[in-house]
C-alpha cells in the first residue's frame, strides 16, 4: 500500500510539470502571435521638402493624413510667399494661412539667442528634445544627414538652398538663413521651427547640422517654435479643394527624400 501511494505522489507530481510545461509553451506561443500582429514602429523617419523647406514625420501615419499636412503646407508656402521670405511678416502669413486650413495652434514661443556657432540642428535640439525620444532625434538627425546626399541637380537640393542662401536685403554681401524644419510626432503633433541668423558669406547644405565658426555668424539667431494639430475632420471638407489649387505644383515643389527599406533577417 505505501509503494501504490509513493507512486501516485510521484505519477500527479509528474503530470503538474506536464501541464505546467504545456502552459508556458502556451503562452509563449500567444505572446509570439501577439508581437507578430502588432506593427512595428518605423525605424526611419519619412522626410520631404516642401517648396524649400523640410518636413520629417516620425512614427506610423497614414498615407491621407501625410498628405494632408503636406498639401496644406505647401498651399500655405505658396500664398505667403508674396513677402519675404526671411521676414517676420513671411512666419506670421503663414501661419495665418494654415489657420484657415484648420491648424490649431497649441502654444508659440519666440527666442534671440547670443551670438554663437550656428547650425540648423544646433538650434532645433532643445525644442525636439521635449518632444521626442532618444531614438527618435537620432531619426531626426539621420533625416538631415541624409538630405546631404541630394543630387547637385536635384530641385529639392536647389529649393532648400534658396532657404539658407537668401540674400540680406539691409546688408547686400550678407546670406541670411531661414528655413521653416516641421516635424510630426508619433502622436500627430506638429512642431515647426524656424531659425533666423545671417552670415558673413554663402552657406552649403551643411549648416543643417554642421556648425558654422562663431566669427562667420553676424548675430545672434531668433529662433520661431510653433506647435499646432491638424483638426483633420474638418480639413477633409477643403482637402479637394487645396488639391485642386495646387495643381501640378504637388509634383513640381514637393519632393519625397526615398528611405532605403529596413531589412529583416530574411532579406541577407
Amino acid at each position: 500500500m505505501t509503494t501504490l501511494k509513493v507512486f501516485q505522489a510521484s505519477s500527479n507530481q509528474k503530470n503538474l510539470q506536464q501541464q505546467g510545461a504545456r502552459d508556458v509553451s502556451r503562452a509563449l506561443l500567444k505572446n509570439k502571435q501577439k508581437q507578430a500582429r502588432t506593427p512595428m514602429p518605423n525605424s526611419t523617419a519619412d522626410t520631404y521638402i516642401i517648396d524649400g523647406n523640410i518636413t520629417i514625420f516620425i512614427g506610423s501615419h497614414s498615407k491621407t493624413f501625410k498628405q494632408d499636412i503636406l498639401y496644406s503646407s505647401l498651399l500655405g508656402h505658396l500664398v505667403s510667399n508674396a513677402n519675404s521670405i526671411a521676414s517676420d511678416v513671411w512666419l506670421t502669413s503663414y501661419k495665418k494661412n494654415m489657420g484657415t486650413l484648420f491648424w490649431v495652434t497649441k502654444s508659440t514661443a519666440n527666442q534671440l539667442l547670443r551670438k554663437q556657432p550656428a547650425s540648423i540642428l544646433k538650434f532645433a535640439k532643445p525644442t525636439l528634445s521635449n518632444h521626442f525620444s532618444a531614438t527618435e532625434l537620432k531619426q531626426i538627425t539621420d533625416a538631415l544627414d541624409a538630405i546631404k546626399t541630394l543630387p547637385k541637380d536635384s530641385d529639392a537640393l536647389a529649393a532648400l538652398l534658396n532657404r539658407i542662401q537668401h540674400s540680406n536685403d539691409s546688408q547686400p554681401s550678407a546670406n541670411t538663413v531661414c528655413p521653416l524644419l516641421t516635424v510630426i510626432s508619433a502622436n500627430k503633433t506638429v512642431i515647426s521651427l524656424r531659425p533666423v541668423f545671417d552670415t558673413s558669406h554663402s552657406v552649403d547644405i551643411t549648416i543643417l547640422d554642421e556648425e558654422l565658426a562663431q566669427k562667420e555668424v553676424l548675430n545672434g539667431p531668433q529662433i520661431s517654435q510653433w506647435l499646432t494639430y491638424l483638426v483633420e475632420e474638418k480639413y477633409a471638407s477643403v482637402r479637394n479643394k487645396v488639391i485642386e489649387k495646387l495643381g501640378s505644383k504637388i509634383t513640381t515643389h514637393l519632393h519625397h527624400l526615398a528611405t532605403p527599406e529596413p531589412t529583416t533577417p530574411g532579406d541577407v
